[in-house]
Protein backbone atom coordinates (compact mmCIF):
# COMPACT_ATOMS: atom_id res chain seq x y z
CA UNK A 1 0.00 0.00 0.00
CA UNK A 2 1.48 3.37 -0.98
CA UNK A 3 1.66 6.17 1.59
CA UNK A 4 -0.85 8.45 -0.15
CA UNK A 5 -3.48 5.72 -0.09
CA UNK A 6 -2.59 4.83 3.48
CA UNK A 7 -3.13 8.42 4.56
CA UNK A 8 -6.49 8.61 2.72
CA UNK A 9 -7.68 5.48 4.47
CA UNK A 10 -6.32 6.80 7.75
CA UNK A 11 -8.32 10.02 7.35
CA UNK A 12 -11.50 8.00 7.13
CA UNK A 13 -10.62 6.21 10.33
CA UNK A 14 -10.09 9.38 12.35
CA UNK A 15 -7.42 11.99 13.06
CA UNK A 16 -5.47 10.15 15.75
CA UNK A 17 -5.54 6.84 13.90
CA UNK A 18 -4.33 8.55 10.75
CA UNK A 19 -1.41 10.06 12.64
CA UNK A 20 -0.45 6.68 14.08
CA UNK A 21 -0.65 5.03 10.65
CA UNK A 22 1.39 7.78 8.99
CA UNK A 23 4.03 7.72 11.70
CA UNK A 24 4.34 3.96 11.52
CA UNK A 25 4.75 4.13 7.77
CA UNK A 26 7.49 6.77 7.76
CA UNK A 27 9.52 5.70 10.76
CA UNK A 28 9.42 9.26 12.05
CA UNK A 29 11.51 8.70 15.13
CA UNK A 30 14.33 6.80 13.49
CA UNK A 31 17.70 8.53 13.59
CA UNK A 32 21.06 7.49 12.25
CA UNK A 33 22.65 5.28 14.84
CA UNK A 34 25.52 2.93 15.39
CA UNK A 35 26.33 -0.23 13.48
CA UNK A 36 24.65 0.56 10.18
CA UNK A 37 21.28 1.91 11.19
CA UNK A 38 20.69 4.84 8.85
CA UNK A 39 17.25 6.35 9.43
CA UNK A 40 16.70 9.99 8.59
CA UNK A 41 19.62 12.19 7.62
CA UNK A 42 17.98 15.57 8.11
CA UNK A 43 16.86 17.42 11.20
CA UNK A 44 17.56 15.15 14.13
CA UNK A 45 21.18 14.49 13.26
CA UNK A 46 22.06 18.14 13.83
CA UNK A 47 21.40 17.80 17.53
CA UNK A 48 24.64 18.79 19.22
CA UNK A 49 25.68 22.45 18.96
CA UNK A 50 28.94 23.49 17.36
CA UNK A 51 32.03 22.70 19.41
CA UNK A 52 33.91 25.64 20.95
CA UNK A 53 37.09 24.04 19.57
CA UNK A 54 38.02 21.29 17.15
CA UNK A 55 37.89 17.60 17.89
CA UNK A 56 39.20 15.48 15.04
CA UNK A 57 39.28 11.71 14.76
CA UNK A 58 41.25 9.55 12.38
CA UNK A 59 38.80 7.04 10.93
CA UNK A 60 40.63 3.97 9.64
CA UNK A 61 38.55 3.11 6.61
CA UNK A 62 39.86 -0.46 6.28
CA UNK A 63 38.14 -1.24 9.60
CA UNK A 64 34.71 -0.05 8.47
CA UNK A 65 32.00 -2.73 8.31
CA UNK A 66 31.59 -2.19 4.58
CA UNK A 67 35.27 -2.93 3.87
CA UNK A 68 35.93 -6.63 4.29
CA UNK A 69 39.29 -8.33 3.94
CA UNK A 70 41.21 -5.16 3.09
CA UNK A 71 44.66 -4.45 4.59
CA UNK A 72 44.22 -7.13 7.24
CA UNK A 73 45.27 -10.64 8.17
CA UNK A 74 42.81 -10.96 11.08
CA UNK A 75 39.69 -13.13 10.75
CA UNK A 76 37.48 -10.94 12.96
CA UNK A 77 34.62 -8.95 11.48
CA UNK A 78 34.85 -5.17 11.47
CA UNK A 79 32.33 -3.53 13.77
CA UNK A 80 32.42 0.26 13.28
CA UNK A 81 30.57 2.51 10.83
CA UNK A 82 30.65 6.25 10.38
CA UNK A 83 27.26 6.44 12.10
CA UNK A 84 29.11 5.56 15.32
CA UNK A 85 31.24 8.71 15.29
CA UNK A 86 30.54 10.56 18.56
CA UNK A 87 28.91 13.97 18.77
CA UNK A 88 31.31 16.85 19.33
CA UNK A 89 33.60 15.58 16.57
CA UNK A 90 33.78 18.26 13.86
CA UNK A 91 36.53 16.90 11.59
CA UNK A 92 36.96 13.31 10.39
CA UNK A 93 40.19 12.33 8.73
CA UNK A 94 39.27 9.53 6.32
CA UNK A 95 42.45 7.51 6.72
CA UNK A 96 42.79 4.69 4.24
CA UNK A 97 45.25 2.31 2.69
CA UNK A 98 44.15 -0.19 0.06
CA UNK A 99 46.82 -2.69 -1.04
CA UNK A 100 47.09 -3.27 -4.76
CA UNK A 101 44.67 -5.94 -5.91
CA UNK A 102 42.14 -5.24 -3.12
CA UNK A 103 40.41 -2.30 -4.80
CA UNK A 104 37.18 -4.23 -5.46
CA UNK A 105 36.88 -5.16 -1.78
CA UNK A 106 37.33 -1.51 -0.79
CA UNK A 107 34.75 -0.20 -3.28
CA UNK A 108 31.67 -0.75 -1.03
CA UNK A 109 33.15 1.64 1.54
CA UNK A 110 33.79 4.40 -0.97
CA UNK A 111 30.35 3.92 -2.49
CA UNK A 112 28.78 4.17 0.96
CA UNK A 113 30.97 7.17 1.80
CA UNK A 114 29.53 9.08 -1.13
CA UNK A 115 25.94 7.89 -0.91
CA UNK A 116 25.30 7.65 2.83
CA UNK A 117 28.15 8.38 5.23
CA UNK A 118 29.03 11.71 3.65
CA UNK A 119 25.49 13.14 3.63
CA UNK A 120 24.96 11.92 7.21
CA UNK A 121 28.16 13.52 8.53
CA UNK A 122 27.50 16.71 6.58
CA UNK A 123 24.03 16.91 8.11
CA UNK A 124 25.77 16.85 11.49
CA UNK A 125 28.06 19.69 10.43
CA UNK A 126 31.14 17.45 10.27
CA UNK A 127 33.92 18.10 7.73
CA UNK A 128 35.76 15.19 6.14
CA UNK A 129 39.35 15.40 4.96
CA UNK A 130 41.72 13.06 3.16
CA UNK A 131 45.42 12.95 3.99
CA UNK A 132 48.34 12.98 1.59
CA UNK A 133 52.02 12.70 2.41
CA UNK A 134 54.30 15.73 2.14
CA UNK A 135 56.25 13.95 -0.58
CA UNK A 136 53.11 14.02 -2.77
CA UNK A 137 53.40 17.81 -2.92
CA UNK A 138 56.71 17.40 -4.72
CA UNK A 139 55.37 15.19 -7.54
CA UNK A 140 54.38 18.09 -9.77
CA UNK A 141 54.53 17.17 -13.46
CA UNK A 142 56.78 19.81 -15.05
CA UNK A 143 58.62 20.47 -18.26
CA UNK A 144 61.60 22.46 -17.04
CA UNK A 145 64.15 21.96 -14.32
CA UNK A 146 61.70 23.11 -11.61
CA UNK A 147 57.88 23.42 -11.64
CA UNK A 148 56.31 26.72 -12.59
CA UNK A 149 53.42 28.38 -10.73
CA UNK A 150 51.09 27.40 -13.55
CA UNK A 151 52.20 23.77 -13.36
CA UNK A 152 51.77 23.80 -9.57
CA UNK A 153 48.28 25.24 -9.89
CA UNK A 154 47.31 22.62 -12.46
CA UNK A 155 48.66 19.90 -10.17
CA UNK A 156 46.79 21.37 -7.20
CA UNK A 157 43.51 21.21 -9.11
CA UNK A 158 44.24 17.56 -9.92
CA UNK A 159 44.90 16.77 -6.25
CA UNK A 160 41.66 18.43 -5.15
CA UNK A 161 39.65 16.61 -7.80
CA UNK A 162 41.22 13.23 -7.03
CA UNK A 163 41.49 13.34 -3.24
CA UNK A 164 38.58 15.58 -2.27
CA UNK A 165 35.88 16.27 -4.84
CA UNK A 166 35.65 12.74 -6.26
CA UNK A 167 34.77 11.38 -2.81
CA UNK A 168 32.48 14.20 -1.70
CA UNK A 169 34.95 15.29 0.99
CA UNK A 170 35.62 18.74 2.38
CA UNK A 171 39.36 19.15 2.49
CA UNK A 172 42.88 17.82 2.72
CA UNK A 173 45.44 17.02 5.38
CA UNK A 174 49.15 17.36 4.61
CA UNK A 175 51.07 14.77 6.63
CA UNK A 176 54.50 16.27 7.26
CA UNK A 177 56.99 13.79 8.71
CA UNK A 178 59.81 14.57 6.28
CA UNK A 179 62.88 16.80 6.36
CA UNK A 180 62.81 18.63 3.03
CA UNK A 181 65.62 20.67 1.52
CA UNK A 182 65.25 24.37 0.84
CA UNK A 183 64.65 23.61 -2.84
CA UNK A 184 61.93 21.08 -2.01
CA UNK A 185 60.28 23.51 0.40
CA UNK A 186 60.17 26.09 -2.39
CA UNK A 187 58.17 23.63 -4.53
CA UNK A 188 55.83 22.64 -1.72
CA UNK A 189 55.26 26.33 -0.96
CA UNK A 190 53.99 26.86 -4.50
CA UNK A 191 51.75 23.79 -4.40
CA UNK A 192 50.32 24.70 -0.98
CA UNK A 193 49.64 28.27 -2.12
CA UNK A 194 47.86 26.86 -5.16
CA UNK A 195 45.85 24.44 -3.01
CA UNK A 196 44.87 27.32 -0.73
CA UNK A 197 42.91 28.85 -3.61
CA UNK A 198 40.53 25.88 -3.41
CA UNK A 199 40.78 24.70 0.19
CA UNK A 200 40.96 26.20 3.65
CA UNK A 201 40.58 29.69 5.13
CA UNK A 202 41.83 31.59 2.06
CA UNK A 203 39.30 29.84 -0.20
CA UNK A 204 36.40 30.95 2.04
CA UNK A 205 34.21 28.15 0.68
CA UNK A 206 33.63 25.99 3.76
CA UNK A 207 36.48 23.60 3.00
CA UNK A 208 39.27 22.53 5.39
CA UNK A 209 43.05 22.52 4.95
CA UNK A 210 45.21 20.98 7.71
CA UNK A 211 48.95 20.78 8.29
CA UNK A 212 49.75 17.61 10.19
CA UNK A 213 53.15 17.05 11.79
CA UNK A 214 55.04 15.35 14.60
CA UNK A 215 57.99 17.71 14.88
CA UNK A 216 59.08 21.34 14.89
CA UNK A 217 60.69 21.74 11.49
CA UNK A 218 59.35 25.17 10.48
CA UNK A 219 60.96 25.35 7.05
CA UNK A 220 58.06 23.85 5.03
CA UNK A 221 55.47 25.85 7.01
CA UNK A 222 57.09 29.26 7.42
CA UNK A 223 55.85 30.81 4.16
CA UNK A 224 52.43 29.12 4.05
CA UNK A 225 51.18 28.95 7.66
CA UNK A 226 48.23 31.21 6.89
CA UNK A 227 46.99 28.71 4.28
CA UNK A 228 45.88 26.21 6.93
CA UNK A 229 42.88 26.10 9.25
CA UNK A 230 44.95 24.53 12.01
CA UNK A 231 48.11 22.59 12.78
CA UNK A 232 47.50 19.07 14.09
CA UNK A 233 50.41 17.91 16.19
CA UNK A 234 51.06 14.18 16.64
CA UNK A 235 52.43 13.70 20.12
CA UNK A 236 51.52 10.09 20.71
CA UNK A 237 52.59 8.77 24.09
CA UNK A 238 53.39 12.27 25.40
CA UNK A 239 52.00 14.66 27.97
CA UNK A 240 51.31 18.38 27.98
CA UNK A 241 54.92 19.33 28.68
CA UNK A 242 55.65 18.33 25.08
CA UNK A 243 52.60 20.32 23.96
CA UNK A 244 53.96 23.39 25.72
CA UNK A 245 57.35 23.03 24.02
CA UNK A 246 55.75 22.63 20.59
CA UNK A 247 53.55 25.68 21.19
CA UNK A 248 56.67 27.69 21.92
CA UNK A 249 58.28 26.41 18.71
CA UNK A 250 55.28 27.32 16.56
CA UNK A 251 54.11 30.50 18.26
CA UNK A 252 55.72 32.76 15.63
CA UNK A 253 53.62 31.10 12.92
CA UNK A 254 50.32 30.02 14.49
CA UNK A 255 48.42 31.09 17.63
CA UNK A 256 47.44 28.54 20.29
CA UNK A 257 43.84 28.68 18.99
CA UNK A 258 45.02 27.02 15.77
CA UNK A 259 47.18 24.36 17.41
CA UNK A 260 45.57 20.92 17.85
CA UNK A 261 47.62 18.21 19.63
CA UNK A 262 46.66 14.56 19.27
CA UNK A 263 47.07 11.12 20.83
CA UNK A 264 46.58 7.55 19.63
CA UNK A 265 44.88 4.30 20.58
CA UNK A 266 46.83 1.01 20.27
CA UNK A 267 46.65 -0.42 16.77
CA UNK A 268 46.18 -4.14 16.33
CA UNK A 269 49.31 -6.07 15.47
CA UNK A 270 51.62 -3.18 16.39
CA UNK A 271 54.72 -4.85 17.82
CA UNK A 272 56.79 -1.66 18.00
CA UNK A 273 54.87 1.25 19.53
CA UNK A 274 53.53 1.43 23.05
CA UNK A 275 51.76 4.77 23.27
CA UNK A 276 49.68 4.06 26.41
CA UNK A 277 47.71 7.30 26.04
CA UNK A 278 44.40 5.88 27.30
CA UNK A 279 45.16 3.95 30.48
CA UNK A 280 43.48 4.06 33.86
CA UNK A 281 43.45 5.77 36.27
CA UNK A 282 41.85 8.43 34.10
CA UNK A 283 43.29 11.45 35.93
CA UNK A 284 46.80 10.13 35.29
CA UNK A 285 46.21 9.37 31.61
CA UNK A 286 47.59 11.33 28.67
CA UNK A 287 44.05 11.68 27.34
CA UNK A 288 42.92 13.56 30.44
CA UNK A 289 46.11 15.62 30.50
CA UNK A 290 45.88 16.81 26.89
CA UNK A 291 42.09 17.30 26.89
CA UNK A 292 42.29 19.42 30.03
CA UNK A 293 45.32 21.34 28.75
CA UNK A 294 43.57 22.09 25.44
CA UNK A 295 40.53 23.42 27.28
CA UNK A 296 42.34 25.47 29.93
CA UNK A 297 45.00 26.95 27.61
CA UNK A 298 42.60 27.82 24.79
CA UNK A 299 44.12 25.50 22.21
CA UNK A 300 42.37 24.73 18.96
CA UNK A 301 41.21 21.38 20.35
CA UNK A 302 42.65 17.87 20.11
CA UNK A 303 42.45 14.73 18.02
CA UNK A 304 42.55 10.97 18.49
CA UNK A 305 44.04 8.49 16.03
CA UNK A 306 42.40 5.08 15.34
CA UNK A 307 38.91 5.79 16.72
CA UNK A 308 37.83 2.16 16.33
CA UNK A 309 40.57 1.08 18.77
CA UNK A 310 39.24 3.20 21.63
CA UNK A 311 39.83 1.36 24.91
CA UNK A 312 42.06 -1.33 23.43
CA UNK A 313 45.35 -2.32 25.03
CA UNK A 314 48.55 -4.06 23.98
CA UNK A 315 47.48 -7.24 25.73
CA UNK A 316 47.45 -10.34 23.58
CA UNK A 317 43.68 -10.51 23.04
CA UNK A 318 43.34 -6.86 22.03
CA UNK A 319 46.55 -6.85 20.01
CA UNK A 320 45.47 -9.76 17.83
CA UNK A 321 41.75 -9.19 17.50
CA UNK A 322 39.16 -6.66 16.36
CA UNK A 323 37.04 -5.84 19.40
CA UNK A 324 33.98 -3.52 19.47
CA UNK A 325 34.19 -0.40 21.60
CA UNK A 326 31.79 1.95 23.37
CA UNK A 327 34.21 4.80 22.48
CA UNK A 328 34.36 5.68 26.17
CA UNK A 329 37.71 7.49 26.04
CA UNK A 330 36.86 9.54 22.96
CA UNK A 331 33.45 10.59 24.26
CA UNK A 332 34.97 11.60 27.59
CA UNK A 333 37.83 13.48 25.94
CA UNK A 334 35.35 15.45 23.83
CA UNK A 335 33.42 16.45 26.94
CA UNK A 336 36.68 17.33 28.71
CA UNK A 337 37.89 19.60 25.90
CA UNK A 338 34.49 21.33 25.89
CA UNK A 339 34.76 22.03 29.61
CA UNK A 340 31.77 19.94 30.68
CA UNK A 341 31.34 20.11 34.45
CA UNK A 342 30.68 17.13 36.70
CA UNK A 343 27.19 18.41 37.46
CA UNK A 344 26.35 18.65 33.76
CA UNK A 345 27.84 15.23 33.12
CA UNK A 346 25.74 13.74 35.92
CA UNK A 347 22.62 15.45 34.63
CA UNK A 348 23.26 14.15 31.11
CA UNK A 349 23.80 10.60 32.38
CA UNK A 350 20.62 10.62 34.45
CA UNK A 351 18.66 12.12 31.56
CA UNK A 352 19.79 9.21 29.39
CA UNK A 353 18.87 6.64 32.03
CA UNK A 354 15.49 8.28 32.64
CA UNK A 355 14.43 8.05 29.02
CA UNK A 356 15.71 4.48 28.60
CA UNK A 357 14.49 2.88 31.81
CA UNK A 358 11.02 2.26 30.36
CA UNK A 359 12.50 -0.17 27.85
CA UNK A 360 15.44 -1.43 29.89
CA UNK A 361 15.43 -1.32 33.72
CA UNK A 362 18.36 0.52 35.26
CA UNK A 363 20.39 -1.32 37.89
CA UNK A 364 20.56 0.85 41.05
CA UNK A 365 24.32 0.30 40.98
CA UNK A 366 24.49 2.32 37.77
CA UNK A 367 22.60 5.22 39.34
CA UNK A 368 24.90 5.04 42.35
CA UNK A 369 28.01 5.08 40.16
CA UNK A 370 26.71 8.13 38.33
CA UNK A 371 25.95 9.91 41.61
CA UNK A 372 29.33 9.11 43.14
CA UNK A 373 31.51 9.58 40.05
CA UNK A 374 34.44 11.87 40.73
CA UNK A 375 35.46 12.39 37.10
CA UNK A 376 33.75 12.67 33.72
CA UNK A 377 35.25 9.27 32.94
CA UNK A 378 33.67 7.69 36.05
CA UNK A 379 30.23 8.97 35.09
CA UNK A 380 30.50 7.93 31.45
CA UNK A 381 31.88 4.52 32.40
CA UNK A 382 28.89 3.88 34.68
CA UNK A 383 26.74 3.64 31.54
CA UNK A 384 29.28 2.64 28.89
CA UNK A 385 30.83 -0.03 31.10
CA UNK A 386 34.37 -1.36 31.16
CA UNK A 387 33.82 -2.84 27.70
CA UNK A 388 31.18 -3.19 24.98
CA UNK A 389 29.53 -6.32 26.38
CA UNK A 390 29.39 -4.85 29.90
CA UNK A 391 27.74 -1.59 28.87
CA UNK A 392 24.25 -0.63 29.97
CA UNK A 393 23.97 1.01 26.55
CA UNK A 394 26.99 1.57 24.26
CA UNK A 395 25.22 4.40 22.42
CA UNK A 396 25.37 6.80 25.38
CA UNK A 397 27.04 10.03 24.29
CA UNK A 398 27.42 12.74 26.97
CA UNK A 399 27.85 15.61 24.50
CA UNK A 400 24.72 14.63 22.60
CA UNK A 401 22.77 13.94 25.78
CA UNK A 402 23.62 17.37 27.20
CA UNK A 403 21.87 18.87 24.20
CA UNK A 404 18.93 16.46 24.28
CA UNK A 405 18.30 17.40 27.92
CA UNK A 406 17.27 20.86 26.71
CA UNK A 407 14.22 19.34 25.00
CA UNK A 408 11.22 19.15 27.36
CA UNK A 409 10.00 15.57 27.83
CA UNK A 410 7.55 16.13 30.68
CA UNK A 411 4.38 16.11 28.58
CA UNK A 412 5.48 12.90 26.87
CA UNK A 413 6.27 11.27 30.23
CA UNK A 414 2.79 12.25 31.46
CA UNK A 415 1.15 10.81 28.34
CA UNK A 416 3.08 7.56 28.75
CA UNK A 417 1.99 7.43 32.38
CA UNK A 418 -1.65 7.85 31.32
CA UNK A 419 -1.22 5.07 28.76
CA UNK A 420 0.24 2.69 31.35
CA UNK A 421 -2.56 3.45 33.81
CA UNK A 422 -5.26 2.89 31.22
CA UNK A 423 -3.75 -0.38 29.99
CA UNK A 424 -3.52 -1.66 33.57
CA UNK A 425 -6.82 -0.31 34.95
CA UNK A 426 -8.64 -3.66 34.72
CA UNK A 427 -11.45 -2.24 32.60
CA UNK A 428 -12.61 -3.63 29.32
CA UNK A 429 -11.79 -1.35 26.40
CA UNK A 430 -12.56 -1.86 22.69
CA UNK A 431 -9.87 -4.12 21.28
CA UNK A 432 -9.28 -2.04 18.17
CA UNK A 433 -8.78 1.12 20.24
CA UNK A 434 -6.38 -0.69 22.57
CA UNK A 435 -4.38 -1.80 19.53
CA UNK A 436 -4.08 1.81 18.40
CA UNK A 437 -2.99 2.87 21.90
CA UNK A 438 -0.38 0.12 22.08
CA UNK A 439 0.99 1.23 18.71
CA UNK A 440 1.04 4.91 19.71
CA UNK A 441 2.74 4.09 23.00
CA UNK A 442 5.31 1.92 21.25
CA UNK A 443 6.05 4.71 18.79
CA UNK A 444 6.46 7.22 21.63
CA UNK A 445 8.95 4.94 23.39
CA UNK A 446 10.81 4.35 20.14
CA UNK A 447 11.31 8.08 19.74
CA UNK A 448 12.13 8.59 23.42
CA UNK A 449 14.86 5.93 23.38
CA UNK A 450 16.27 6.76 19.95
CA UNK A 451 19.86 7.90 19.72
CA UNK A 452 18.62 11.42 19.02
CA UNK A 453 15.40 13.34 18.36
CA UNK A 454 14.12 16.87 17.93
CA UNK A 455 11.59 18.89 19.91
CA UNK A 456 9.23 18.45 16.96
CA UNK A 457 9.56 14.65 17.17
CA UNK A 458 8.68 14.69 20.87
CA UNK A 459 5.77 17.09 20.36
CA UNK A 460 4.35 14.97 17.55
CA UNK A 461 4.59 11.72 19.50
CA UNK A 462 3.05 13.37 22.57
CA UNK A 463 0.16 14.78 20.54
CA UNK A 464 -0.55 11.43 18.88
CA UNK A 465 -0.51 9.56 22.18
CA UNK A 466 -2.75 12.13 23.91
CA UNK A 467 -5.23 12.07 21.02
CA UNK A 468 -5.45 8.30 21.19
CA UNK A 469 -5.85 8.39 24.98
CA UNK A 470 -8.53 11.07 24.85
CA UNK A 471 -10.40 9.16 22.17
CA UNK A 472 -10.29 5.87 24.05
CA UNK A 473 -11.33 7.50 27.31
CA UNK A 474 -14.24 9.17 25.53
CA UNK A 475 -15.33 5.86 24.04
CA UNK A 476 -15.35 4.20 27.45
CA UNK A 477 -17.37 7.01 29.02
CA UNK A 478 -19.86 7.28 26.18
CA UNK A 479 -20.54 3.57 25.97
CA UNK A 480 -21.61 3.49 29.57
CA UNK A 481 -21.46 0.51 31.98
CA UNK A 482 -19.96 -2.62 30.45
CA UNK A 483 -20.65 -6.26 31.04
CA UNK A 484 -17.71 -8.63 31.67
CA UNK A 485 -17.92 -9.65 28.02
CA UNK A 486 -17.27 -6.15 26.81
CA UNK A 487 -20.86 -5.32 25.70
CA UNK A 488 -22.77 -2.43 27.14
CA UNK A 489 -25.24 -3.49 29.86
CA UNK A 490 -28.54 -2.61 28.15
CA UNK A 491 -30.36 -2.73 31.49
CA UNK A 492 -28.44 0.44 32.44
CA UNK A 493 -28.96 3.30 30.00
CA UNK A 494 -25.87 5.01 28.62
CA UNK A 495 -25.35 8.60 29.55
CA UNK A 496 -25.21 11.24 26.87
CA UNK A 497 -22.79 13.93 28.05
CA UNK A 498 -24.66 16.69 26.16
CA UNK A 499 -28.07 15.54 27.29
CA UNK A 500 -28.10 13.10 30.24
CA UNK A 501 -31.73 12.28 29.55
CA UNK A 502 -31.09 10.78 26.21
CA UNK A 503 -29.53 7.43 25.36
CA UNK A 504 -26.07 7.63 23.84
CA UNK A 505 -25.92 7.65 20.08
CA UNK A 506 -22.56 6.53 18.72
CA UNK A 507 -20.98 9.25 16.56
CA UNK A 508 -17.87 8.55 14.56
CA UNK A 509 -17.08 12.25 14.28
CA UNK A 510 -17.88 13.22 17.88
CA UNK A 511 -16.29 12.10 21.14
CA UNK A 512 -15.02 8.88 19.59
CA UNK A 513 -12.42 10.30 17.24
CA UNK A 514 -11.09 6.84 16.38
CA UNK A 515 -14.43 5.35 15.48
CA UNK A 516 -15.49 4.79 11.89
CA UNK A 517 -18.53 3.39 10.17
CA UNK A 518 -18.89 -0.36 9.89
CA UNK A 519 -18.62 -3.16 12.42
CA UNK A 520 -15.29 -4.38 11.06
CA UNK A 521 -13.37 -1.12 11.56
CA UNK A 522 -11.30 -2.53 14.46
CA UNK A 523 -9.66 -5.31 12.44
CA UNK A 524 -9.17 -3.00 9.44
CA UNK A 525 -7.52 -0.33 11.57
CA UNK A 526 -5.28 -2.86 13.33
CA UNK A 527 -4.26 -4.41 10.02
CA UNK A 528 -3.38 -0.99 8.60
CA UNK A 529 -1.24 -0.12 11.60
CA UNK A 530 0.60 -3.42 11.51
CA UNK A 531 1.03 -3.18 7.74
CA UNK A 532 2.44 0.33 8.05
CA UNK A 533 4.90 -0.83 10.68
CA UNK A 534 5.93 -3.82 8.66
CA UNK A 535 4.84 -6.15 11.45
CA UNK A 536 3.13 -9.54 11.14
CA UNK A 537 -0.56 -9.77 11.94
CA UNK A 538 -1.22 -10.73 15.54
CA UNK A 539 -4.20 -11.15 17.81
CA UNK A 540 -4.32 -8.32 20.34
CA UNK A 541 -5.50 -9.43 23.76
CA UNK A 542 -6.53 -6.80 26.32
CA UNK A 543 -3.62 -6.84 28.69
CA UNK A 544 -0.84 -4.60 29.82
CA UNK A 545 1.87 -4.97 27.16
CA UNK A 546 5.50 -5.46 27.93
CA UNK A 547 7.42 -2.21 27.75
CA UNK A 548 8.94 -1.79 24.36
CA UNK A 549 11.59 0.42 22.87
CA UNK A 550 14.83 0.20 21.04
CA UNK A 551 18.45 0.81 21.70
CA UNK A 552 20.17 2.64 18.91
Amino acid sequence: MDMSRMRRVGAALGTAAAMVVALAGTGASAAPAGNGEEGRLAGVVQAAPSAPRHFMVYYRAWRDKTMKGVNTDLPDDNWITMYDIPYGVDVVNVFSYVPRGQEDRAKPFYDTLKSSYGPYLHARGIKMVRGIGYSDLLKVPHAGETPTKEECDRYARTLVADKVTSLGLDGMDIDMEDYPTTAQAAVSDMVIKSLSKYLGPKASNGTVFIYDTNGSNLLPLRNVADSFDFISYQQYGSRSDRTARALEDYRSLVPASRFVPGLAFPEEGDMNNRWLDATEPYLESNVYDIASYANKRGLGGMFMYALDRDGRTYDDHDLNHIVPSTLLWTKTAIAQTRGMTLDKARAAANHFLDRHQASKPVDPAIRKAVAQGETLYDIDKAILGPDYEGAYDPSFDPTLEEYLSTIDLQDLYKALGRADELLADGKTHPADKVAVLVKARSGALETLTARTYTAADISMRTDVLNRVLDSLTAVHKEKGPQTPGGQRDKTKPAVNRKDPGKADKHKAHGGDRLAATGSDVGPVLLALILLAAGAPAVTMARRRPDRVGRRS
